[in-house]
């Protein structure tokens, strides 16, 4: 799929489709009414149409590549959708398929066909977006010939948590809070004695959780790949799912730009759209430079996640960095151009700025990939000294 224009085209025209007929405004506010916050009919037509498989290896039942899933990550984007794709799809199914382990690739399979969900566990209170900064501990306890390992602490903001089958655990197994060797991650069932999770919706539509772990047990083959070598693992998979979030943005920025403008066409003062005023005109042609500037450094980023890892975290927080500024900003002005209409609960493109503003800050805000780039720079300076 990956080498054909026209399929992703196809796909673009399908999700289109899809939204159009099935996942129109008031259907989406139903279902965020679910238990959950989103409609499981929906998840597994999500399955079924291959969208949960889409850039996974063919290993774990996937197909086509990561700019591929940028491309479906855009299309859902304009319907701002509740389900978890992002948590799943973009985060822990890349992951576990990275991980080599034939039984976490089964896992990744499952989630690919609709069959289990996953969230990762990574964040903790005292680490804001740096999620390597780590306390909750894992210690081994050998006995009987076995080994298990006991997990203590407390996550935040894990999202999907709260509809999770399947918890992906970063637990330090040596070293110190922040560093980055000694971190293991660990795949536990999410009704694991000692484990508890309360979920909490977020207000953009979303669902995320707290996750406290208490004297966990969990068996050594719930450790996902080597112990201490999780970060670069996890840290490449936050990365996709970080450019997956600025494509879904570059969708709902589309959309936000869509109904302005029709808004702005239709409305009429003094006799005349709202759209013959010259300073409207020009406020409306910004806003379409910025959903193709985001749209292109995207694109960028998407196709560098297969490069060395400081070459993908430049163009990671370069997007990421890009898109939470004109994300916002967008949103704000759509909203703006609206009047104070556009922010009621009835009105869609009140729900796009809402999305837009927690999109800003999902996996690093605009500043703290400024500094991820700082640092890489300088990292990049001192090995060419």
């Amino acid at each position: 799929m990956s080498d054909s224009h026209d399929d992703r085209r196809m796909l673009q025209e399908s999700v289109r489709r899809y939204v159009e007929r099935d996942y129109g405004f008031e259907q989406r506010r139903a279902a965020r009414a679910e238990p959950g916050g989103f409609s499981r009919r929906h998840w597994q037509a999500f399955a079924g149409f291959g969208w949960l498989a889409l850039g996974l290896p063919e290993a774990c039942g996937g197909f086509g590549d990561a700019a591929d899933q940028a491309v479906l990550a855009e299309a859902l984007g304009s319907a701002q959708p509740a389900e978890p794709w992002l948590a799943n799809a973009a985060l822990c199914g890349p992951l576990l398929a990275a991980s080599g382990d034939a039984a976490h690739a089964a896992t990744a399979a499952a989630m690919a066909e609709g069959r289990t969900m996953l969230a990762l566990a990574a964040w903790e209170p005292q680490g804001r977006y740096d999620a390597f900064d780590v306390a909750t501990s894992a210690e081994p306890r050998h006995g009987g010939g076995a080994s298990d390992w006991i997990l203590d602490g407390r996550k935040t903001l894990v999202l999907a948590g709260g509809s999770a089958d399947m918890v992906l655990v970063l637990a330090r197994t040596s070293g110190q809070r922040r560093d980055r060797d000694g971190l293991t991650l660990f795949a536990v069932p999410a009704g694991t004695r000692g484990i508890a999770i309360e979920a909490l919706p977020t207000y953009d539509g979303r669902q995320t959780a707290t996750v406290t772990l208490r004297r966990v047990s969990v068996p050594d083959s719930a450790r996902v790949g080597a112990v201490g070598g999780a970060w670069p693992g996890v840290e490449a998979a936050i990365d996709r799912a970080t450019t997956m979030a600025c494509a879904e943005a570059v969708g709902t920025m589309a959309r936000a730009f869509e109904l302005t403008r029709d808004y702005l066409v239709t409305r009429e003062q003094f006799g005349r759209p709202l759209s013959a005023n010259q300073v409207i005109r020009h406020r409306l042609v910004d806003l379409y430079v910025s959903v193709e500037q985001a749209r292109a450094i995207t694109e960028a980023a998407a196709a560098a996640l297969h490069d060395d890892a400081s070459a993908r975290m430049r163009a990671v927080s370069l997007a990421k960095a890009f898109v939470s500024v004109a994300g916002r900003a967008l949103g704000e002005d759509a909203v703006q151009l609206y009047g104070a209409v556009g922010m009621t609960d009835e009105m869609e493109v009140g729900h796009c700025y809402k999305r837009l503003a927690a999109l800003a800050n999902l996996f690093g805000d605009a500043d703290w990939h400024y500094e991820r780039l700082s640092a890489i720079d300088s990292a990049t300076q001192a090995l060419a000294a």
